[in-house]
């Protein structure tokens, strides 16, 4: 993956042109002294060059960066934002390709669905979020209020780097997603209520928890849920081919995170990944740990609630733990700065 300041200079202009002067292909032929087709394709390539390696054939690429930068016709808007919808694979690769076309726009960039509508209103306990996750409670009770349990399992392997953000040729963020509509509004684990944790530390060898809905609590909402803000989450180790999309969700007042990876090494039995809010190693909370854990395809995803506090910190961060109760973050695998929670 490119980045905005590594484009040609002629993929950067075009880009410019459009996003901060409102020009249309049209205007920067004219412009140019060249064909609207030669402009088109320098858009293209721009935001080929930026967006991750994706299964998104190059005609849905073609017609997504039209979408974002403004140039459909209306009608054909509607059918894209539609396609988009349905298909969280081309939804990834957008959302990706708009973080990275984010700091250049003028203007906010056209609307990338959540996911189709759902037939039913979600459920939302009255009590779904926690007022804050302590960074010395046990993994479990943390894992009741954010859908994240683990185990005390040493570390082994080390990342390896690819540069950029997160390679989504998989439905893996939709599934991500869809879990966190119901983890995070409707209060945690299948298992225990959001309200009643669980004291029993974790073994040495982690099992792979259960997520569903959560029976505490009466109150239901009608209010749509929304994304936030995206947070593309890089490893600190320029070797580590690791790489991630958080998405701070909200419904109502309430807000929640999910979180997507790949590229992330295996966990062994004696290791665990967690989740933490971060301002430093003095200054962070847990917010629990990643359950079930990272297999051979590398795959981490996650999804809970978010603590009344968590507008206090700076960075969200997934680190490799050795420990059940860590009373600071272990190594950080995963980083990215925490917006859209004030």
């Amino acid at each position: 993956m490119a980045s905005l300041d590594n484009l040609p200079a002629d993929q950067r202009a075009v880009l410019q042109l459009v996003l901060q002067r409102g020009r249309t292909y049209d205007d920067i032929a004219k412009l140019l002294s060249i064909d609207r087709a030669a402009v088109r394709q320098r858009a293209l390539g721009a935001l080929d060059a930026l967006g991750p390696e994706t299964g998104v054939p190059a005609e849905s690429r073609a017609l997504i960066t039209d979408y974002l930068l403004g140039q459909s016709p209306p009608k054909v808007s509607e059918t894209i934002r539609q396609r988009l919808a349905e298909s969280p694979t081309d939804r990834a690769w957008a959302r990706v390709v708009a973080s990275e076309l984010a700091p250049l726009a003028t203007d906010p960039l056209p609307e990338i669905p959540v996911e189709a509508t759902r037939a039913e209103p979600i459920k939302v306990p009255a009590a779904a979020v926690p007022s804050a996750a302590p960074a010395h409670d046990d993994p479990g009770d943390v894992a009741t209020q954010v859908g994240l349990p683990g185990g005390d399992r040493p570390p082994e392997r080390r990342s390896s780097r690819r540069g950029g953000v997160l390679v989504l040729g998989l439905a893996a963020l939709a599934v991500v997603i869809a879990v966190a509509l119901i983890i995070v509004f409707s209060g945690g684990s299948a298992k225990k209520s959001s309200t009643q944790a669980s004291t029993t530390p974790p073994t040495t060898t982690a099992t792979a928890g259960t997520t569903g809905t959560s029976t505490t609590g009466s109150t239901t909402s009608t209010t749509a849920t929304k994304v936030v803000s995206q947070i593309n989450l890089t490893p600190p180790d320029s070797s580590s081919k690791a790489a991630g999309i958080a998405e701070v969700l909200q419904q109502g007042t309430t807000k929640g995170i999910a979180i997507v990876a790949q590229s992330v090494p295996p966990n062994t039995k004696h290791d665990a990944y967690a989740v933490w809010l971060y301002n430093s190693s003095a200054d962070a909370v847990l917010l629990g740990f990643v359950n079930p854990g990272v297999g051979s395809n590398g795959r981490l995803s996650t999804a809970g609630a978010l603590p009344a506090n968590a507008a206090g910190f700076k960075d969200l961060v997934v680190t490799l733990e050795t420990q059940a109760k860590p009373k600071q973050p272990g190594k950080i695998v995963l980083q990215g700065q925490l917006t859209g929670l004030s």
